[in-house]
């Protein structure tokens, strides 16, 4: 093993247990999140707990003793209602309280958005990669396919015009038949009477 490559390993560790630090302290802040949500008797969220563990929703959702928490906190929430240890009940709302609970609300409905927007765009990726997972013989097959069906309609079209021009043609000549038998016929009865 030369240098270059021992050194190269010793900064792969270093920023393995850097990441793996990082992510115990995300880990730990969001936990405390979550139990400071529930005493306060807040409504738990993902979107919540993120911006309370100042954490990405994405750390939320794909960290699996995490995501596992909040379920269990909403789910428990859920099935006992929010009760807050310490949280103190107004008498009366004031116009600035009131205020502040719609900039919260806005803020979440702005945070569900993006949320609902990163889910959408991903769904849209995975749709895409499924397109691309189409082998290119199944698509040209099914090209091969369409355009011997649509030669067969074509071919089917022409034979229905010519078969609707004949028809046309012996309308027309029916119809000539049929006024020249009734001038004849006319005749017929001028000579009778």
């Amino acid at each position: 093993m030369t240098s270059t490559e021992s050194s190269r390993d010793a900064r792969v560790a270093r920023l393995h247990r850097a990441r793996a630090a990082d992510s115990a302290t995300k880990t730990a802040r969001t936990q405390s999140a979550i139990r400071d949500l529930l005493s306060a008797g807040q409504r738990i969220s993902f979107a919540r707990v993120a911006r309370e563990a100042d954490v990405s929703t994405w750390f939320v959702y794909n960290t699996p003793a995490i995501k596992s928490a909040i379920r269990n906190a909403i789910s428990d929430q859920a099935q006992h209602g929010r009760e807050a240890t310490a949280m103190p009940r107004p008498e009366r709302a004031t116009p600035a309280s009131l205020h502040t609970d719609l900039a919260l609300a806005r803020e979440e409905i702005q945070e569900l958005r993006r949320e609902r927007d990163a889910l959408k765009h991903r769904v849209q990726l995975a749709l895409g990669a499924e397109i691309d997972n189409v082998a290119q013989a199944d698509l040209v097959q099914r090209i091969q396919d369409l355009e011997r069906q649509n030669q067969v309609l074509v071919r089917d079209l022409a034979e229905t015009r010519a078969r609707v021009a004949r028809l046309d043609e012996e309308q027309e000549q029916a119809d000539e038949t049929i006024a020249s038998l009734r001038l004849s016929l006319r005749k017929a009865l001028r000579v009778v009477r």
